[in-house]
């Protein structure tokens, strides 16, 4: 089978399942299963692959086909124009998540001293942690996360991106691995848990493959949110900032839930569909 054979068969396979980036997918797939460029994969579409990548080509196109996430498939994610690794263990970063990291560079800003300690909830694939790190040279991170495997994918991208001297990674639910450090945080941030667990809006390759303990919360959406609202007032120092991302329509549950623990909204951020994704807090 030649390249252009390949492209051919995987986009035909791809196309009768309703994959919707067909073209886009059938190459980053061909990319992974040959370790060829785009480039060298346009310009000699004649070529004849081996045996074995021919097979391996096959064998995760038909992955795909069953809607698995192309981002597990090649093992790597661009987010906030860096490369992160990516295994079934961590929620797939998502654009919309750079907007609570552009709010966060933009609070940071604000603080004047020579070391600015934040603690990132649910890490994941560490993409928030390390962004803020090299965004921001005087950042020192906490990261947690209830899963010990999504912390080993966040300490081989921290390590990927030469920031891992600066992240502590801690295992543990929301902020309890932290919650003896009374008013030793600048900052705060989450991409939490936000959809219900009888929400029908959500992709069946979410549904299927991403890890629900980053995806679900409880029956409203809206319980991380109280856990994270009540942890986080001793934490906070003097001047200090809450930042989380919202999920759909639940910005005035988050706002209440927020009032009730003595939390004010000081400003929320759209993203490019016009949902309010992001919302700041403080004391």
């Amino acid at each position: 089978m030649t390249i252009r054979e390949a492209l051919r068969a995987g986009s035909r396979i791809l196309a009768d399942a309703q994959i919707r980036t067909v073209e886009q997918d059938t190459r980053l797939l061909l990319q992974s299963a040959t370790g060829l460029s785009l480039a060298q994969i346009l310009a000699h579409p004649e070529t004849v692959l081996p045996i074995d990548q021919e097979e391996r080509f096959t064998q995760l196109v038909h992955r795909r086909a069953d809607f698995y996430p192309l981002q597990y498939l090649v093992g790597e994610q661009e987010f906030y124009g860096r490369s992160f690794v990516v295994t079934p263990d961590v929620l797939i970063p998502r654009p919309e998540t750079e907007l609570l990291v552009e709010r966060a560079v933009e609070q940071l800003k604000s603080f004047e001293q020579d070391e600015i300690r934040v603690v990132d909830i649910g890490t994941g694939s560490g993409c928030v942690s390390v962004t803020l790190a090299l965004e921001n040279q005087r950042v020192r991170m906490t990261a947690t996360d209830i899963s010990e495997a999504a912390l080993d994918v966040a300490r081989a991208n921290a390590s990927r991106h030469g920031c891992l001297d600066r992240i502590e990674f801690l295992v543990g639910d929301t902020l309890e691995p932290v919650r003896t450090r009374l008013g030793q945080f600048s900052l705060i941030v989450s991409n939490p848990p936000y959809v219900s667990v009888d929400s029908e809006q959500v992709d069946v390759s979410v549904a299927l493959y991403e890890p629900r303990q980053a995806v679900f919360a409880g029956p409203s959406g809206l319980e991380i949110y109280f856990k994270i609202f009540d942890q986080a007032r001793a934490l906070l120092r003097p001047g200090g900032f809450l930042i989380l991302e919202l999920g759909y329509g639940v910005l005035s549950g988050v706002r209440a839930a927020g009032e009730q623990h003595g939390w004010i909204l000081d400003s929320v951020a759209e993203d490019l569909a016009g949902i309010d994704r992001c919302a700041v807090f403080s004391r």
